[in-house]
């Protein structure tokens, strides 16, 4: 007796590991990836839209005095306005799949400004995390964003309202 399988369905061997199945919640490696590769895309080009298309509405954020998509709506707004020039890469701690926060330094080039933990469940990103901790930034392998043009994201103020921004004043 064989019973159809639905679309999409398929037989599985008992002994057959699946690659992307969550064991007791925990992500993926691929997921906590791709939802790090979008929030970190999303950031880079200012777009909370974007951001929020992987995050949970409940997201954890320890950093911050509440724990909500609005909390982190707000400091990444305070965030951008704070530090134009400010983007994320990818990155790697100790394997788990985080960002790094670079900001411009004053004579060229790049400085890292802080770590960004991630958490994942049920398909969107649980968790954003900034840690006070030096030792984990340094620790964290991450590329340099040195083919990136720091003048690039320093004038946004001159972009959105239409005026000089002291970025631009010293040049």
């Amino acid at each position: 007796m064989s019973a159809e399988l639905e679309e999409g369905l398929r037989v599985v061997q008992e002994d057959e590991a699946l690659e992307n199945d969550p064991v007791d919640g925990v992500p993926a490696d691929g997921e906590l990836e791709s939802l790090r590769d979008a929030f970190v895309e999303g950031f880079n080009a200012r777009d909370l839209d974007a951001v929020f298309a992987v995050v949970a509405a409940d997201v954890e954020c320890p950093d911050l005095h509440g724990s909500s998509a609005a909390e982190l709506a707000e400091e990444l707004l305070a965030i951008w306005e704070r530090s134009p020039g400010a983007i994320l890469t990818r990155g790697l701690l100790d394997e788990v799949p985080c960002a790094v926060a670079w900001l411009p330094g004053e004579e060229g080039g790049w400085f890292r400004a802080a770590l960004v933990c991630l958490d994942a469940e049920d398909g969107l990103l649980s968790l954003v995390e900034m840690p006070d901790d030096a030792d984990a930034l340094d620790r964290a392998e991450a590329d340099d964003p040195s083919g990136e043009e720091p003048d690039e994201g320093v004038a946004w103020v001159e972009w959105e309202a239409g005026e000089e921004s002291p970025a631009t004043a010293r040049r």
